[in-house]
């Protein structure tokens, strides 16, 4: 037996809710009502945030495929780290302004508003979303700490540039997922920061090959296939 245990009623009394209150309380999502899956900033009104499971998280990441079809992070070895954005290397060209200060203006409070100080955006883990959309669709957005790769010792920013773009102008660090051991070369060169330019998003390029460096198509990680949208 334990030390000391608490009956159920007796706990939902102390709390002064019923137990249809407790739940209403707890912000669980209706997954029976779940009509779309979208980016984050389409969430107009935050009703649910649910923590991914690590073992989901893992399940998830490996479910990335290439445009060319190929799944570069099957067999590899995923961490959760606290990464310092001056030491990775980037493969993109461009840092949208808008998007950056989209972030800084408003998911930092889509999740502060449930999560409170632990939903500051360089402390955020791997969140399902769920809320309204613009068209008041029950709707579900994934959201997933920057995505690091590692090749031949380099740590490469795959997904996140705008969150770590801010990170680094502001001197912080930010959680994030390392990749390692992967059997995909990255699909773009490895830059330093000093080569990124900041840009309006009405100057972003058509072409996906214009955006990054050197970048080989193919190889290119398709996350919003699974509803990522970093």
């Amino acid at each position: 037996m334990p030390q000391w245990q608490i009956d159920s009623d007796e706990y939902l009394e102390r709390l002064g809710l019923d137990r249809k209150g407790f739940e209403k309380e707890l912000k669980l999502p209706r997954i029976n009502d779940l009509k779309k899956i979208i980016p984050l900033r389409e969430i107009k009104m935050v009703q649910s945030i649910v923590p991914i499971p690590f073992e989901l998280l893992l399940y998830l990441v490996r479910k990335i495929q290439t445009l060319d079809g190929q799944w570069p992070f099957k067999n590899a070895e995923i961490s959760q780290v606290i990464a310092n954005p001056p030491q990775l290397k980037i493969g993109q060209k461009y840092v949208y302004r808008e998007n950056y200060q989209n972030l800084l203006e408003n998911v930092g409070d889509l999740f502060q508003n449930i999560l409170g100080e632990w939903g500051r955006l360089g402390k955020l883990g791997a969140y399902f979303v769920f809320g309204l959309n613009g068209d008041g669709n029950y709707s579900m957005a994934c959201y997933l700490p920057p995505i690091i790769e590692v090749h031949n010792s380099k740590s490469y920013v795959m997904d996140g540039i705008h969150r770590n773009f801010i990170c680094l102008k502001t001197g912080l660090t930010i959680n994030a997922l390392r990749i390692k051991n992967i059997e995909v070369p990255f699909p773009c060169s490895a830059k330093n920061w000093d080569e990124i330019v900041v840009i309006p998003l009405i100057d972003k390029p058509k072409n996906l090959e214009d955006r990054y460096f050197d970048l080989q198509k193919d190889l290119f990680r398709n996350l919003k296939y699974l509803g990522i949208d970093g």
